[in-house]
């Protein structure tokens, strides 16, 4: 490995390293977001889903799974249904929001 490829792998390392703490080491996060019916949802770090129907000026609570909970994504599949996967203690698991137009999450 040169010099070059070395300060290139450091320089992306680094960023990375930066990118995952925040200035008191605690793990940053990033809003996860998902749009589908003309809606957007948001997952929090507090394990609450937003929705919003204005393209995000306004949000309102949608779900609460609880503070322990990590909200890790949301994706829509081709159908339009919203996924959101989760996260408790080191376990994933993957729900499903009904379509019937309820806040009834099913297990994926």
């Amino acid at each position: 490995m040169n010099r070059r490829d070395f300060l290139k792998v450091g320089g992306l390392l680094s960023a990375a390293l930066l990118l995952q703490l925040s200035p008191l080491g605690q793990t940053a996060y990033l809003p996860v977001e998902a749009q589908t019916g003309g809606k957007l949802y948001r997952g929090t770090s507090d394990g609450r889903v937003l929705i919003s129907s204005d393209a995000g000026k306004s949000w309102q609570l949608h779900s609460n799974f609880g503070s322990m909970i990590d909200i890790l994504g949301l994706t829509v599949d081709l159908q339009g249904q919203l996924f959101a996967q989760l996260g408790f203690k080191g376990h994933h698991f993957e729900l499903v929001l009904a379509q019937n137009g309820t806040n009834t999450w099913r297990t994926a």
